[in-house]
């Protein structure tokens, strides 16, 4: 199988395991009530899983995105505005109807209820502007939520990939001048590499800026703008990076820090698509069909509806964690409810509303 065709069998692979782990992600119980947070094993479980392993998946989707962003290696304002005017149907639309969705429906539920849910103030209070505001960081509507998000929370990932591909320029010029000062020397490279995590420590917390998109978004395009698939590059590395890996965790529980976590990420990055190289290259992990790929999107987009109601029952106490294996059951329970529920919405509207399902998806089949 060639490299290329290889490298795009791994990418859909990829893509629905990792909406998973973003579900995951937003699966945190053990801040519900003290029934969740007394239960040793299930929190330090649920804490690894949704607090250490699942996030890797955001670096993940932001370096396939900057290698597919570049992957033609050449780059003139010409294809800049071109690839601009795709993503405009492929994530502005669904980002801004996807939003627009998440408010009617919390609008319609804050008409018989105390406050407007995520938003979190009472319907009475809602301006014009707030409502503005919703589709770009709810933190700012005074009096509500602390969210650096929009009200489809989920989608502050589409959100801030759109603002690093406007200013997609700064990245291709800064990963240039990095090809340029390493050279063909591999440990300037990597001295230099090292040197490119420690910065982004530095970076301002400002909205729609998060440092990890424009580390990995840069750290993909760098594999495009050289024309290089990446699997090919990283497939070498497998069991050091896992032997790396190892290394970093256990240094990130002597001195945690943010240049470590963001090394953890790297390293975790290049063992995860060197062993998904691996597996679905022998055949032992493979793509059936593009159903599940296909459907990830649409997953990732309606998921913080429903898990949003599994919180609020829980949180609530109509479901008690009695036990562990209890506890651990619902957690695993709320995923996988969630991605079924997922995958039937998906085929129904599929089916039954195709067109509507299209827009949604911006453009994906």
């Amino acid at each position: 199988m060639r490299p290329t065709d290889l490298q795009s069998k791994v990418i859909a692979f990829l893509r629905f395991p990792l909406i998973v782990l973003v579900l995951f992600i937003h699966c945190n119980f053990t801040t519900l009530s003290e029934e969740w947070a007394s239960l040793p094993f299930t929190s330090k479980f649920i804490d690894i899983l949704s607090q250490r392993i699942a996030p890797i998946a955001i670096p993940f989707f932001y370096f396939i995105s900057g290698y597919l962003f570049f992957k033609s290696g050449q780059f003139t304002i010409d294809i800049w505005l071109k690839k601009l005017v795709r993503r405009v149907q492929s994530l502005l639309v669904p980002y801004v109807l996807w939003n627009l969705l998440y408010l009617l429906l919390c609008i319609i539920i804050g008409l018989f209820s105390s406050k407007v849910p995520i938003l979190g103030i009472p319907f009475d209070k809602l301006s014009f502007a707030d409502v503005m505001k919703s589709f770009w960081n709810i933190s700012l509507i005074e009096g509500g939520s602390t969210l650096k998000a929009p009200i489809a929370v989920q989608f502050w990932f589409i959100r801030d990939l759109i603002v690093v591909m406007i200013c997609s320029p700064i990245i291709y010029f800064a990963v240039k001048w990095f090809i340029i000062l390493s050279g063909r020397r591999p440990l300037v490279r990597y001295l230099l590499f090292f040197v490119v995590i420690y910065a982004f420590g530095y970076w301002p917390d400002i909205v729609g800026l998060d440092p990890e998109c424009w580390l990995f978004f840069a750290y993909g395009a760098y594999y495009g703008i050289r024309r290089k698939e990446f699997i090919v590059a990283m497939l070498p590395y497998a069991l050091p990076a896992f032997i790396l890996l190892a290394a970093v965790v256990g240094l990130e529980q002597i001195w945690p820090c943010e240049f470590i976590y963001r090394l953890e990420y790297v390293i975790g990055l290049v063992f995860g698509m060197s062993l998904t190289t691996i597996m679905v290259r022998s055949g032992t992990w493979y793509v059936q069909d593009m159903t599940l790929s296909n459907a990830s999107f649409f997953v990732f987009s309606y998921h913080y509806m429903l898990l949003g109601f599994i919180v609020l029952v829980l949180g609530h106490g109509y479901i008690m964690p009695h036990n562990w294996w209890l506890a651990l059951i619902i957690y695993i329970m709320a995923v996988a409810i969630t991605v079924i529920l997922g995958l039937l919405f998906y085929w129904l509207m599929r089916t039954r509303l195709p067109f509507t399902t299209y827009i949604l998806m911006g453009g994906r089949r």
